[in-house]
């Protein structure tokens, strides 16, 4: 199959606008509440290069996404009649994606001209892409930075060029001021294991030996790590190091543990619905080896399987730090398959959504209180759109039979069909559905909170888009009449102590909303 499409700035803005969508609902706690809120702090008057959270230090990250969130606020706020501030909010992630995509694609038609179109729409369109390029977290953006690194390295392997290699110190000072640590572990492992395979320890000496490189790093970080330790003195880098780093791989940090076959489950899911081509690529492993280039590819996947399988805190996303050479390798064996059962995985999605749909009486009742009212919630805003969403998922599921099932089809074709399905399943259907029955209320309490003006504090709830909305910090201490609360609801007893009429304002699935009304108010 080849392709009519330029990889020029007409797709990229193609790229940006399939990102785009799906990027108005509510946002998602605790992840993007927790930055936008952080980056308002910011904005509001805190450190240039440190962060806070309801006013309390930050050490989750580095510096970097809360920048680019702080300049997409300034800059397009006064835009909100035609974009949303959750859009504007999401706009780095969205680019980062879009980027991402564009990149690899690029990469790959340097030596296959026809297929980079379809390798940066495979990007695009891939599960775990189309969830995280549209989250305002930092992850699109590291994986941006992943995505560029692999790709000079891979340059460099191939041609010992300057260019190429100052970009690379480029790159990894940028993910470390995105997401840290793990910005040097993926790309300098998996190019010490190349090394060690290859035996190019002249290579590696030329690619080390660069003071420009080093020199370029340091000019980026060194106004940061000044800039962090005046804020926050080494507070930041125990935090950050141990805890969210160390402590994160070899202990279960935040209850997101695992099992060392964690990954074998989650990685086809978030590869979808192009899974099957992985089982293509160790077919063909043994002959991939022979080139130097395509060893860097797989050993780079071998590394980031591995050690996300070894870590002890374990989610779903982690397994995209493999997708800059998997997504490359895909160009490299799809014009050796035209088997239709590559394709089969396409349909997981729309069909596995109407089959729960269709069967919901069969799900389990979950025990925890906040999670019955979750269900509650989805069941009622699913019976609200009962026909949109039912036809929605079923004109879906027949489309993805159809490309399956459609004789004389390329797979390419086939497998872009897909993921065209994949996104429209995603972005018109699932990510509206939740927002409504989860983020919704959340949303709407704290818009209700601020037109009155209410000071609130929080109690036993941890969800930072309330603040984010209301547009002020919302502090963790008991309420004092007179106050709002936003609090969980086994809480709600606690203020039976409070010599104070309790008014409910607004509630959500383990949360509610109640004013402290003192008896002089009465």
């Amino acid at each position: 199959m080849t392709t009519r499409l330029p990889l020029d700035w007409r797709f990229f803005l193609l790229l940006v606008g399939l990102g785009c969508l799906g990027t108005q609902v509510s946002l998602f706690d605790l992840d993007e509440g927790a930055f936008l809120e952080a980056t308002r702090e910011l904005l509001a008057g805190g450190h240039w290069a440190a962060t806070t959270l309801d006013g309390e230090p930050r050490y989750d990250k580095p510096i970097l996404t809360y920048w680019l969130q702080a300049a997409s606020l300034t800059l397009l706020s006064g835009l909100s009649p035609w974009l949303s501030i959750e859009l504007i909010g999401r706009l780095p992630s969205i680019l980062a994606g879009a980027v991402w995509a564009w990149v690899l694609g690029r990469y790959v038609a340097e030596q296959q001209p026809q297929k980079g179109v379809f390798i940066s729409l495979v990007v695009a369109t891939s599960l775990g892409v189309i969830v995280i390029a549209r989250a305002a977290t930092a992850d699109a953006l590291l994986n941006l930075w992943f995505a560029l690194l692999f790709v000079d390295i891979s340059r460099c392997i191939r041609e010992e060029r300057d260019g190429p290699r100052l970009r690379v110190y480029l790159w990894l000072s940028l993910g470390i001021l995105t997401k840290g640590p793990v910005a040097i572990l993926i790309p300098g492992g998996a190019l010490m294991l190349w090394t060690l395979a290859s035996q190019q320890w002249r290579w590696l000496m030329w690619a080390l030996a660069y003071p420009k490189g080093w020199a370029l790093l340091a000019a980026i970080l060194a106004p940061w790590l000044i800039g962090i330790y005046d804020a926050q003195g080494l507070d930041f880098w125990r935090e950050f190091i141990f805890r969210h780093n160390l402590e994160r791989f070899t202990g279960n940090l935040h209850g997101h543990g695992g099992h060392p076959f964690y990954y074998l489950f989650v990685m086809p899911l978030m590869l979808l619905p192009y899974s099957a081509l992985v089982l293509a690529i160790l077919w063909q492993a043994p002959t991939l080896w022979r080139d130097p280039l395509t060893r860097f590819g797989l050993v780079w996947l071998g590394l980031v399987v591995l050690l996300v399988s070894a870590s002890g805190t374990q989610l779903p996303h982690y397994v995209l730090y493999s997708t800059p050479p998997l997504f490359v390798l895909y160009g490299h064996l799809i014009g050796r398959l035209s088997s239709r059962i590559w394709a089969i995985p396409g349909l997981i999605i729309p069909a596995g959504l109407l089959l729960a749909l269709l069967n919901h009486h069969t799900w389990p009742q979950p025990t925890h209180a906040r999670d019955i009212e979750q269900l509650l919630l989805l069941a009622d805003v699913i019976l609200q759109w009962e026909s949109h969403v039912i036809w929605g998922l079923g004109i879906l599921t027949g489309i993805a039979s159809l490309l399956i099932l459609w004789p004389k089809v390329p797979l390419e074709a086939r497998l872009l069909g897909l993921g065209g399905v994949q996104l429209a399943t995603i972005t018109l259907i699932v990510l509206p559905v939740l927002a409504t029955a989860r983020q919704d209320p959340l949303k709407d309490a704290a818009l209700l909170a601020r037109d009155a003006g209410a000071e609130v504090v929080s109690q036993g709830v941890r969800m930072p888009s309330f603040s984010f909305y209301r547009g002020a910090i919302t502090r963790e201490q008991a309420p004092t009449p007179g106050q709002w609360v936003l609090i969980a609801v086994h809480r709600v007893p606690e203020l039976g102590t409070q010599s104070a009429t309790l008014e409910l304002k607004a509630s959500g699935p383990g949360w509610r909303l109640i004013a402290l009304v003192p008896p002089s108010a009465i």
